[in-house]
């Protein structure tokens, strides 16, 4: 039984031993010394490219906050995106204050990075402009009314649409 104890004390010493070479830095030493110093610079250079890197998401298509005027200003618009081709629809819906908008500015922020604007035309309820956005990833919708007069300029809608991709877009 002891030889068996030592012979097992020496295995797992020896393992030791072997696994521990492995996980120190190399120093001046050793003829595989140069080769590791010029395959480290090309590593951490940042440059090498990473097989299953996360896609970043553009500062752009985060929605910001949003503010609405008193409540006998409000108006509301409605954003929806095509499930088959990606086109988004913005379309006004009025509102109490409808009587006292200048101007609805619309701002989509595409996945692709670009940047589109268009105005929306406050004159009548049912009005809408039209953008080609990406039938499988989620673009941004901002919404800006700016009103008659000292009522202010308020950004009433900033979501990304659709909601929730679905799931062709995810496989």
């Amino acid at each position: 039984m002891k030889k068996s104890v030592i012979l097992s004390l020496l295995l797992v010493f020896a393992a030791v031993i072997c696994f521990a070479g492995c996980t120190g830095t190399s120093g001046n030493g050793g003829g595989n010394a140069g080769s590791a110093a010029t395959a480290a610079p090309t590593q951490a250079g940042g440059s090498s490219p990473t097989p299953f890197a996360e896609p970043t998401s553009s500062s752009d298509l985060i929605p910001g906050p949003t503010s609405q005027p008193d409540p006998k200003y409000e108006v509301a618009v409605d954003a929806n995106k095509d499930d088959v081709y990606g086109n988004i629809d913005v379309t006004f819906r009025g509102g109490k204050g409808q009587n006292f908008v200048n101007t609805i500015t619309v701002d989509a922020y595409l996945a692709d990075g670009t940047h589109v604007t268009k105005t929306l035309d406050p004159s009548n309820v049912g009005n809408s402009v039209q953008f080609n956005g990406h039938k499988f990833d989620q673009d941004r919708i901002k919404v800006t009314v700016l009103y008659q007069g000292n009522i202010g300029t308020y950004v009433i809608y900033d979501e990304l649409i659709p909601k929730k991709l679905s799931q062709r877009a995810r496989d």
